[in-house]
């Protein structure tokens, strides 16, 4: 009967050393649901969209059991964004156009501090909707919130590295207008992270 309880000892360490279970992993889709859906929706400015995309992440997601949980996290945050990009690709290509002719003006390396996340998350997302079409909402959410390098950026969106920083320089325009309407002090405005 020993080494029924050993064995037992030995799962329950496992569990604890890090492993994510399937019950983990829906428990973290369910802790995250709110935020993973706040992602695809300003990807993919549709409420049913953003929906679609947080539930065929967790399905992608469900086939991964043996996994850190961090790292499960992070992957769940990944498979929705694609999953949301690839709801609205064409609406992403379609706002290319706008930015054919204008210049980056932010360093490659600003991205969002997490209070600026934050920030961002009290935000009614239908306000952020209105002021960013579908590709400045997708690099403010793969630069600035999820860090993502801008080559990152242009290779998960399927555009021209240029195009990103414009469409990305145009969210941080936005997001920097915003915060002095609402009195939000400058400095410590952009976190620089490599």
């Amino acid at each position: 009967m020993e080494w029924f309880h050993s064995t037992e000892r030995e799962q329950t360490e496992r569990t604890r050393g890090g492993l994510a279970s399937s019950h983990e992993i829906q428990s973290a889709f369910a802790e995250q649901r709110d935020y993973l859906y706040w992602i695809a929706l300003l990807i993919t400015g549709d409420g049913a969209l953003a929906d679609l995309a947080v539930v065929n992440a967790s399905a992608l997601s469900a086939n991964y059991s043996s996994v850190f949980r961090d790292w499960l996290i992070g992957w769940a945050t990944y498979a929705t964004v694609r999953a949301a990009v690839r709801e609205v690709r064409d609406f992403i290509s379609a706002s290319v156009s706008h930015y054919v002719d204008s210049s980056s003006e932010h360093c490659d390396d600003d991205v969002l501090s997490d209070d600026q996340i934050m920030s961002l998350r009290n935000v009614d997302p239908r306000d952020i909707l209105a002021a960013l079409d579908p590709l400045a909402r997708s690099a403010l959410v793969l630069r600035g919130i999820q860090h993502a390098s801008i080559g990152d950026c242009a290779l998960l969106l399927d555009v021209p590295r240029r195009i990103i920083g414009a469409a990305y320089g145009q969210a941080l325009r936005w997001n920097s207008e915003r915060t002095d309407a609402d009195g939000v002090p400058h400095e410590d405005r952009v976190d620089s992270r490599l």
